[in-house]
């Protein structure tokens, strides 16, 4: 997957990569569970679920596997990639488009 967004370098100064966890909440009520089940799923603090999905904490990449693999989703269905420049202005990175898949050989019978 090829990622755009406009150039924040092009400003000058130094740039913080952030990865939230924009969709967690979604995905969670989508599977039923609580903020305390996954906390429970994950081994980790309740209170940490809801800094997840409010955007005060970023998970690491331990947890952000762990967060695909205990959901069932993909990277781009619950992550959000944000630059952030030194005046605080966000670049949010989104997923370029699939290419169209090359049509199958036809089957030999």
């Amino acid at each position: 997957t090829s990622l755009s967004y406009a150039d924040p370098m092009a400003r000058g100064g130094p740039v913080q990569v952030r990865i939230r966890a924009t969709h967690l909440a979604e995905w969670r009520r989508a599977q039923g569970l609580t903020q305390r089940e996954l906390a429970h799923r994950l081994a980790v603090s309740q209170n940490y679920i809801p800094a997840l999905e409010g955007g005060s904490r970023d998970p690491g990449p331990r947890m952000r596997g762990r967060l695909m693999e205990n959901l069932g989703v993909g990277f781009f269905d619950l992550f959000e990639v944000v630059l952030v420049d030194v005046a605080g202005e966000e670049f949010h990175l989104q997923p370029s488009p699939a290419a169209p898949a090359a049509p199958s050989p036809p089957s030999r019978r």
